[in-house]
């Protein structure tokens, strides 16, 4: 990640422009542009050390001359915020635990041609010494409660199968890389992931060794993954999780424990398929975890608590209730995910919940579910952890004007403190557009959440082309984080909005599930209805009015522009046009997949499973008559290139006006984690189809 810069005292850097010798300095705001994100310090993986003097966050700034993100592990001084940049000075380093005694941390180095093993760096000293030497290479280092031994996994891959030819019959003697094939043979589901490629025969496990390194064994093994959970609070059992047999749904997952000397693993029996560890209680007798089916794409999870086996088990939070975790998504990540964990000796834990557009810290308590605020219900609050006593916590922390800083809070009930700046030259920099609220009715009585974010650019009190984007996922949400696409284009002199429709998380489990049996209509009958209460404002042209998403949002910009000709432009990207064919070919495809599959609609190769035809955006092409931009990264798995391919091709035939941008070596992250240069070019190509239609 990017390093944070060598400025953390410095106050507000401005552009000044004198317009008389010795006289007034006028601030000159300049516009944010594509090429800004090469100025940006993005943050992540903060983590308190726990005495509660310092946080380890990685740093991450796009390189423009490799084409590549400069990374490093920074030190954040909990007292007056000051930062210590490239504590140990690698750009392969991450992946860190505290040491109990706070004065040193493990990590993850990966040196050039060769594998990822792990260190120790000592604050104090500054020195980084080796502690591992793992053949296969080492990742997600937990150190054990009393600092005596490291937990980590191991992922071992299964070695290629010699090359199916007789060279002797050949008549020729094989090179070396030819002696193994490099043809894949599967018989499993999900042997893909976006971004990782093949990962079939990748089998992750469980390791431990001591805190010098020494005595690297493994813990589990077999022809199933393992990932490790926790640590007991007496160190004596590990929890991880394991699914030990091959599924045909995409979600389930089983807990076990093992002793941490090795022995007999022992599975928490759990009624639904779907169960992902969190915590052991205060006594380590019982674990605390998310459980759920797999058969409703829009279900929340129950919060549980059961002894180690399974028995005993208890429903803390009711499934269907809260939406647990992070899920807001911006093009500085996509969501944050799941934090937190046990405070202290108590029985109250710390989570992070989605809240309707945002998410914030919260408590739950273990005995009762009640639920209480920790932080402000704003902002998105994501990557939080907490002192061994349980008496600070800190996190990550973003809204609509600042990309990710660290903060923190003292539990409970304490004040959000801002520790870090990173960005804070930049900021001060340029023009930023402030969101506005919008909530409207839909026709079922949903209050529809959105928010209009007026140009900076362009000539003042004029008419300014609007453009609607709709989110991925569909089960994620936008809301209150810092989104530099949408400030790219308000300070081009578009007006922004932006929504969260029906499938929505952080809107209550109604709200998301009543697109699962209207998977186009009811999305589409929120963005027209907020798009109906936008254009009567007076700084809206509704002449100019452009449609554009990426994954869910690009199936969702080619439904609508299916069924209305209201919009001028429409870019779509790596989006879904051909809902049986996509549940059929996705990295997730299986029995559950897009929009519930097999459960909702049946069987996907079945003719009298119309529903997949019904919600295809292919099926009305014919009523495209937008122009229309859609692009698509090759080696996306998630949304397979075929959709964006059909679409194209359709439109091609018909006559209508689309032209088709193909990423290579980049995959369905492209707008987030794809190489720095490929990410401007691909706003710069956006920013210029718009042009062509609605001249900001």
């Amino acid at each position: 990640m990017p390093k944070a810069p060598r400025m953390n005292g410095m106050r507000t850097l401005t552009i000044a422009l004198f317009l008389a010798l010795g006289s007034t300095i006028a601030v000159v705001a300049a516009p944010i542009v594509p090429e800004d994100l090469f100025k940006l310090t993005f943050l992540s993986s903060a983590l308190i050390s726990p005495d509660g003097h310092y946080v380890l966050v990685e740093a991450s700034r796009a390189n423009g001359p490799k084409n590549s993100y400069d990374r490093t592990i920074d030190l954040v001084d909990v007292a007056d915020g000051s930062i210590r940049h490239e504590v140990t000075g690698k750009t392969g380093d991450a992946d860190y635990d505290w040491m109990p005694d706070s004065k040193s941390f493990v990590f993850v180095r990966t040196l050039p041609k060769q594998k990822p093993q792990l260190f120790r760096y000592t604050i104090a000293a500054g020195t980084t010494v080796a502690l591992t030497h793992v053949s296969d290479g080492v990742s997600g280092p937990a150190v054990s409660h009393d600092g005596k031994r490291i937990a980590f996994t191991v992922t071992q891959t299964t070695p290629a199968h010699d090359a199916y030819i007789d060279f002797s019959k050949a008549g020729f003697t094989p090179k070396p890389d030819q002696k193994k094939t490099d043809v894949h043979t599967i018989d499993q589901l999900f042997f893909q992931v976006n971004g990782q490629g093949y990962v079939y025969q990748d089998i992750p496990h469980v390791w431990t060794a001591n805190a010098d390194g020494t005595h690297a064994a493994a813990l589990t093994s077999g022809k199933y993954g393992d990932n490790f959970i926790a640590w007991s609070p007496d160190d004596k059992t590990i929890a991880f999780n394991s699914l030990r047999y091959d599924a045909v749904d995409s979600g389930p997952n089983d807990i076990y424990t093992i002793p941490s000397a090795g022995g007999a693993v022992v599975k928490l029996a759990s009624s639904l398929p779907a169960n992902n560890g969190l915590f052991f209680g205060v006594d380590g007798t019982r674990l605390y975890y998310l459980t759920g089916d797999v058969k409703d794409s829009a279900e929340l999870p129950a919060l549980a608590g059961a002894k180690l086996d399974g028995s005993d088990a208890q429903t803390i939070v009711k499934g269907d209730t809260i939406s647990w975790g992070d899920t807001l998504l911006a093009d500085m990540k996509e969501g944050g995910g799941l934090c937190g964990g046990l405070i202290g000796t108590s029985n109250v834990a710390l989570l992070n919940i989605d809240g309707p557009g945002y998410s914030n810290l919260r408590t739950v308590d273990l005995s009762t579910g009640a639920i209480a605020d920790l932080t402000p219900p704003h902002g998105e609050a994501w990557s939080c952890g907490l002192t061994r006593d349980g008496k600070r916590a800190a996190y990550l922390y973003s809204d609509f004007s600042t990309p990710a800083d660290v903060y923190a809070v003292d539990v409970p009930g304490g004040t959000p403190r801002r520790l870090t700046h990173v960005n804070e030259g930049y900021l001060a920099s340029v023009t930023l557009s402030k969101p506005q609220a919008i909530d409207v009715k839909d026709r079922e009585g949903n209050t529809v959440q959105a928010w209009f974010m007026p140009a900076t650019g362009g000539k003042p009190g004029a008419k300014r082309p609007t453009l609607l984007d709709i989110h991925g996922g569909p089960e994620t949400q936008f809301g209150e984080t810092f989104f530099h696409e949408f400030q790219v284009y308000a300070s081009l002199g578009y007006n922004v909005v932006f929504t969260d429709p029906a499938g929505s998380t952080g809107h209550g489990y109604a709200f998301e599930e009543a697109l699962e049996s209207n998977y186009g209509d009811a999305m589409f009958e929120d963005v027209q209805a907020v798009m109906d209460a936008v254009v009567h404002r007076p700084d809206v042209d509704v002449t100019r009015l452009g449609v554009l998403g990426g994954s869910y949002g690009g199936y969702a910009t080619l439904w609508v522009i299916a069924h209305t000709d209201r919009y001028k432009t429409a870019i779509a990207e790596r989006a879904v046009s051909n809902l049986q064919s996509e549940n059929l070919a996705a990295d997730f495809a299986g029995k559950n997949g897009l929009g519930g599959g097999y459960y909702t609609w049946g069987p996907p190769w079945n003719p009298a499973s119309t529903d997949y035809a019904k919600f295809s955006p292919l099926t009305y092409v014919e009523g495209v008559h937008t122009p229309l931009l859609i692009l698509h990264a090759d080696e996306d798995t998630r949304a397979p290139i075929d959709q964006t391919v059909q679409e194209f091709t359709a439109l091609k035939v018909l006559g209508r006006t689309v032209e088709y941008v193909a990423f290579p070596n980049e995959n369905h992250d492209l707008s987030r984690t794809g190489t720095p240069i490929h990410r401007v070019e691909r706003l710069n190509i956006l920013i210029d189809w718009l042009g062509r239609y609605l001249s900001p």
